[in-house]
């Protein structure tokens, strides 16, 4: 049996932030408790395609944090809009399409680190440069940035969201597959595709380590 658990050393980044701004704040979640789990399966997926590259810890320590804040930027964000179950409005969606440079801005004001915050701001670029907020292309994409959005698009389509019900996993991973090279570096499509790990945790993701969140939780007292 397969056994995840958070990197314990990417939980030091948040002890030295804490002091700037609580969890509750940083991440935008605990607003919502479907943000809030999303933030943590998202830090879990970017983890294990991070250690398939054969990553050192502290780049898995990084990766993990910009898992778990990618979306921090939504704190700018009234829920009204974020939990929507309907269509945008054409300012709503700009409005949405925004949070990844407030997120730049609030973790470059935290001082955080330059792959953290790149990965962060980078998290809805496509391979094929039709993405935001850049439009970046390939490998001008940030790694971290590439594999984040990847993560954060398979957990957001294999789980309920205000907007959209979820798919099956097979759905989530044909999507990838038909997607690979157009949103989605390929050599991260494979990983995916392939990885026993991604598929594991996905059918375990309702029993997510209570050791975790307590971490997690312990964070913003």
């Amino acid at each position: 049996m397969i056994k995840f658990k958070l990197h314990n050393n990417w939980t030091d980044d948040f002890i030295k932030i804490k002091s700037s701004l609580r969890v509750v704040q940083m991440v935008g979640a605990t607003r919502s408790k479907l943000r809030f789990y999303h933030n943590i399966r998202v830090s879990m997926y970017v983890s294990i395609i991070g250690s398939s590259l054969g990553m050192t810890e502290k780049q898995l320590r990084y990766l993990g944090l910009a898992g778990f804040m990618h979306d921090i930027g939504f704190v700018a964000i009234n829920d009204c809009i974020l939990d929507k179950p309907a269509g945008l409005l054409p300012g709503e969606y700009q409005l949405i399409k925004s949070h990844p440079q407030i997120g730049m801005q609030i973790l470059d004001l935290m001082r955080l680190p330059d792959d953290v915050i790149k990965a962060v701001t980078q998290h809805h670029e496509c391979y094929n440069g039709e993405g935001y907020p850049l439009g970046l292309k390939g490998e001008r994409i940030s790694l971290y940035g590439r594999i984040l959005f990847l993560a954060e698009t398979f957990d957001a389509m294999t789980n309920d969201m205000p907007y959209r019900d979820a798919c099956t996993i097979d759905a989530a991973m044909s999507f990838i597959k038909n997607m690979s090279g157009k949103r989605f570096d390929p050599v991260l499509v494979d990983i995916v595709l392939n990885s026993e790990e991604i598929s594991a945790f996905y059918y375990g993701k309702d029993r997510i380590s209570s050791d975790s969140l307590f971490i997690l939780s312990n964070l913003s007292r």
